[in-house]
């Protein structure tokens, strides 16, 4: 008795390949393996977008604390502006830091005086926020009538 002959595979034209045969039963494991690194693939894009996401979230959450630190300092040397202006006009100069200060004139309390100069004609002081490191400075003249005359420069530098 002969056996039933068997179907052969379709042949490939490269000499020394393979038939693409699977076992009953047995897993077709080119669809495995593809699905695997499919999802793989896509795992590592969607962490690279969440971490995307976290980075631009760190740094404009950072650019706004620095945008209110500036804007902090710039009001306190506003005020510094119309304590000089007041002291200007009773004593004909401008005044120190400890001469303002003795006059009650205070800082908020992450501010810290860094340098301050006056004369006659010119006042000059810089005030740090400690919490971020921003120093702004500005300078004040005789002839200034309004506070919003001169900007504030800031800089940032290390606490």
């Amino acid at each position: 008795m002969s056996r039933p002959r068997q179907p052969e595979a379709p042949t490939s034209s490269r000499p020394g390949a393979r038939p693409a045969t699977t076992a009953p039963g047995a897993p077709a494991t080119s669809t495995a393996r593809a699905q695997r690194e499919n999802v793989f693939v896509t795992s590592i894009v969607v962490a690279f977008v969440l971490l995307t996401v976290a980075a631009t979230a760190v740094r404009v959450s950072d650019g706004a604390t620095l945008d209110r630190s500036r804007d902090a300092i710039s009001g306190t040397l506003t005020t510094v502006h119309q304590q000089q202006k007041a002291f200007r006009i009773l004593n004909q100069r401008f005044a120190s830091w400890p001469e303002l200060r003795a006059r009650g004139m205070t800082l908020p309390v992450q501010q810290r005086v860094v340098a301050s100069n006056a004369s006659q004609s010119h006042w000059y002081m810089a005030v740090r926020d400690t919490e971020t490191g921003i120093v702004c400075s500005r300078t004040g003249e005789l002839f200034d009538a309004n506070p919003l005359d001169r900007r504030p420069s800031c800089s940032d530098s290390s606490p």
